[in-house]
């Protein structure tokens, strides 16, 4: 079954309102989940995401959403923190300690490779050490041999970007850019998001050799209108065009 990956940046809206979709999150549509946790300066993020990290720094508190990573993991849904290494860094091992006691499968680490590309071998190898996923994040602009050195010391799935931030619109074609992940990445499995725009995207990069999608700046605006009814109907929307 292709990968539907929700993603939510902890605290945004409020930790009352975000509960609630998360209470009305159907698991048995999704397969893995992606918790944002709020930097002070996500700049990798589009503009709807980073608004989102900056409400949700002042709002995030762990005991609020520790019952809902045991919820998650209870109904076998892989959890994976977003979180950027300039906030992390002078805690690492204390904050991937806590991603572990909280039964999280792994990691995207969106500024490793781009800002810290000297350091992220170590600190690759280190979760690795852990037995704890690192999952790569790609996009574009990303050189071939960074791809390259960076997947073959990891064996997770790949995060792909078809932009190179979310909610950027830059023009581009589709079957050259899954064409060319998939050449420098032959059988890896490959998520694709960031500028997924329609039902037929989709199909195209299933299609092309995908493992699945994520969705998080659509997901936003209905939180933020408070549409439940259409947060539910987009997530089985999206189940269907995955079981496709």
């Amino acid at each position: 079954m292709k990968n539907l990956i929700p993603y939510f940046t902890l605290g945004y809206p409020d930790n009352t309102k975000l509960c609630r979709f998360l209470d009305i999150l159907p698991v048995e549509k999704i397969n893995y989940i992606e918790f944002g946790f709020p930097s002070s300066d996500p700049r990798y993020d589009g503009p709807v995401i980073r608004k989102t990290h900056s409400v949700g720094n002042h709002n995030f508190s762990e005991s609020v959403y520790s019952k809902y990573f045991d919820y998650f993991y209870r109904n076998r849904i892989k959890m994976y923190s977003l979180s950027y290494y300039s906030d992390i860094k002078d805690r690492f091992d204390e904050f991937i300690n806590y991603l572990q006691v909280n039964n999280f499968s792994g990691i995207i680490i969106p500024d490793l490779i781009i800002d810290y590309f000297n350091d992220s071998k170590s600190i690759i190898n280190e979760l690795n050490k852990r037995e704890f996923e690192y999952i790569p994040f790609f996009s574009p602009a990303t050189p071939d041999f960074v791809i390259r050195d960076i997947a073959a010391i990891t064996d997770s799935w790949v995060y792909y970007g078809l932009q190179p931030s979310t909610g950027i619109e830059i023009p581009y074609e589709l079957d050259y850019t899954t064409e060319r992940i998939n050449e420098l990445l032959p059988r890896r499995e490959i998520t694709y998001g960031f500028g997924i725009k329609t039902d037929e995207d989709i199909k195209n990069l299933m299609k092309n050799g995908g493992s699945g999608v994520a969705i998080g700046t659509y997901l936003v605006k209905m939180i933020d209108a408070g549409d439940e009814e259409g947060f539910i109907e987009y997530i089985d929307k999206m189940r269907g065009v995955l079981n496709e």
